[in-house]
């Protein structure tokens, strides 16, 4: 009777167990993305050393005060009891290398800028909290602490171009990206792609080598948009970061508007067959199952570095984002893709410390109007969310003593392979749209800044601006 009684009552406790981490184990899914250059690495660089500094109490600095706050209870405790970053156990998905890139940041000698991201990768951290609400000790010792596991998904930015094109035919898309290429820069730099357009019959037979020759000359004259001239409005996405899969026959398409209605065995009928085979392997290999199932998204852009790029670039940062923000559009209020769970998304502008304190909000002002440029991009306000941040602080704010008395509002950073700090003035952000006049006045010309020397470890504080506001944006609902 007693071995019986025994195996129903160690059942009973694993049932209980079973049921009370079913209960209270929540998992966000969040998307970090953005343009190359945005600082996706950086970022998140900086939110696991933080939070992980939180939880070990390191540092006499509190670095995320803001989302303390959200984590106190009614009695001013704080309701976090531990930060860990969780094994990646089997996942196919390569492991997002924090240590190593930590460990760079952390070099005494010359500290040095994570490499970007050029394919996905993710980590988990996962939050130990008390329950939020007051309970007894039996009902307490019922529900035991909440567990909200963070899966970090990180992808290149380039990738979301890719979103619009999903809704277009290959001869929309052709027309489109023929058109833009009458713009300049863009004319000068794809004289050899369309001068091999001028060359296609459109009763060619359907040939690897030109299909692949053709796809070399456009995805060489992209690589040049975004390398000469800081072009972001490039598509597809995959041909500038293909990730995991390289050069492939997949990819070996390029825009024509040679033959609108092609006959089968055609290398037009080739180009669109491919051009449609590329948009369902994007569809069912990433946007389906792994888009749709973040919960909320962080959209990372280096609003500052866009501005003082020119007006050309500017614009056609302006037109990525406003494109992007449509499509975001539609995905929050019910759109096309299936399996939809986007709560919300975050559009953040980067590295704010390269401007005063009184300029920042200006960036975030800038950034929203960028992203509402499209049409229909404005028609979901509810879901997108704009902030301003710098992940890693490299500058301190100064006064600038000027030689007719008056004081100047600075920064002060050291330059990569400089040793000292010395000021920067970028002038008057605008806040919002662009006035025109802008563009006719010399502009400030981005300092390539070297990172602060961090603490060696893994968990350690290091200095941000407004992280802990968009940590509370993103999930402190779920805490």
């Amino acid at each position: 009777m007693s071995s019986t009684w025994n195996k129903i009552v160690h059942r009973a406790v694993a049932a209980k167990d079973t049921a009370r981490d079913f209960a209270n184990v929540n998992t966000l899914k969040l998307g970090v993305t953005g343009l190359s250059g945005a600082g996706k690495t950086a970022f998140l660089v900086s939110v696991i050393s933080n939070l992980l500094a939180m939880a070990q109490k390191k540092g006499a600095v509190d670095s995320l005060p803001r989302f303390r706050q959200a984590l106190t209870d009614e009695s001013g405790q704080i309701r976090l009891l531990d930060v860990k970053i969780e094994s990646a156990g089997s996942s196919r998905i390569p492991r997002f290398a924090y240590e190593k890139f930590r460990g760079k940041l952390a070099q005494q000698e010359e500290p040095s800028w994570p490499a970007g991201t050029d394919k996905p990768a993710q980590i988990v951290l996962r939050l130990t909290l008390k329950p939020r609400t007051k309970l007894g000790k039996l009902k307490g010792a019922l529900v035991g602490p909440r567990v909200v596991r963070l899966e970090f998904f990180d992808y290149p930015g380039e990738w979301l171009l890719d979103l619009p094109l999903l809704e277009q035919s290959y001869q929309q898309w052709s027309t489109e990206t023929l058109l833009n290429m009458k713009e300049a820069p863009r004319d000068a730099l794809s004289e050899q792609f369309r001068a091999f357009l001028g060359t296609l019959s459109p009763s060619a037979p359907a040939d690897d080598k030109t299909a692949e020759h053709g796809f070399e000359l456009y995805r060489d004259m992209l690589r040049r948009c975004r390398r000469d001239a800081e072009l972001r409005w490039l598509q597809p996405g995959h041909f500038l970061m293909p990730g995991q899969w390289g050069d492939v026959p997949l990819h070996h398409f390029f825009p024509w508007a040679g033959a609108p209605n092609p006959f089968p065995g055609t290398l037009a009928a080739q180009l669109r067959d491919r051009f449609e085979a590329y948009k369902r392997e994007i569809r069912e290999t990433f946007f389906e199952p792994y888009f749709t199932a973040f919960n909320r998204q962080v959209v990372l852009v280096d609003v500052l570095g866009a501005l003082f790029a020119g007006r050309t670039a500017f614009e056609d940062t302006r037109r990525a984002l406003g494109r992007i923000g449509s499509s975001y559009s539609k995905l929050l209020s019910g759109g096309w893709l299936f399996g939809r769970k986007t709560q919300h998304v975050a559009f953040v502008a980067t590295k704010s410390d390269y401007v005063d304190e009184l300029q920042r909000p200006h960036l975030q002002a800038m950034l929203e109007s960028m992203v509402a440029s499209a049409p229909g991009a404005e028609g979901n306000a509810l879901g997108r969310r704009f902030h301003f941040v710098s992940s890693i602080r490299c500058t301190t704010d100064a006064n600038e003593p000027g030689k007719d008395g008056v004081t100047t509002r600075v920064v002060m950073g050291t330059g990569i392979g400089e040793q000292h700090q010395r000021p920067f003035y970028p002038g008057i952000v605008p806040a919002g749209d662009v006035p025109p006049v802008f563009w006719t006045k010399p502009f400030f010309v981005m300092p390539q800044l070297r990172p602060p020397v961090l603490q060696p470890g893994e968990a350690h504080p290091i200095d941000h601006i407004n992280l802990d506001a968009l940590l509370v944006d993103l999930f402190g609902d779920a805490l």
